[in-house]
């Protein structure tokens, strides 16, 4: 087993740990004992590519409820929280130019270099009723060593968009998707 494999290995042992952790402490208004926690980890031989997954076909009307940043010894976590059971899509890559969806307007984005975060929602042809995201536009903490700043931008036909803006040149990453609650976790790594 080489050395990502390895990581990969621990980062997905740790999420389910943390994730039970969660759990058991009450975490989540609709967790349930001994209900199984979903962990999906898109992972490329380039740590510096671009990470794609299709969503689950039951995520579908789902909607953006938190943005949070935490670190630890080896990496800043931008955690984005859904409504909904099932893990949506991503598109996670680093631009040159951050560009707002709907307004294809340039983005205001802090940061020596940008990480695009887009996460899809299953195809529906109808509207989702879920509730716009209302936390907010900019989200810091002091103790991070490689993310300055995660900005909101826009939740568009099914798509949602942030950008991380890294206080460092490109860093390697990870994108996991996680069940109960429903989150997307983006890793930068510090070391």
């Amino acid at each position: 087993m080489d050395g990502r494999c390895a990581r990969s290995t621990v980062l997905a042992a740790v999420s389910l740990v943390l994730a039970g952790s969660v759990a058991a402490c009450g975490g989540g208004s609709d967790t349930q004992p001994n209900q199984p926690v979903t962990v999906t980890t898109t992972e490329t031989v380039d740590e510096f590519a671009a990470r794609d997954r299709t969503p689950d076909p039951g995520a579908v009307g789902i909607g953006l409820t938190s943005i949070t940043l935490a670190h630890t010894n080896s990496a800043d976590q931008v955690t984005f929280e859904f409504t909904g059971a099932s893990i949506p899509g991503w598109a996670v890559h680093y631009v040159n130019q951050p560009i707002q969806n709907g307004t294809r307007a340039a983005f205001p984005v802090t940061g020596e270099s940008v990480i695009e975060v887009l996460i899809r929602e299953a195809a529906n042809p109808f509207g989702s009723g879920a509730p716009a995201y209302s936390g907010p536009q900019v989200v810091t903490d002091a103790g991070t060593v490689a993310v300055g700043e995660v900005r909101y931008a826009s939740q568009v036909r099914g798509v949602t968009q942030a950008f991380i803006g890294l206080v460092t040149p490109q860093r390697k990453f990870r994108v996991t998707g996680l069940t109960n609650p429903t989150r997307v976790v983006v890793e930068i790594d510090h070391r």
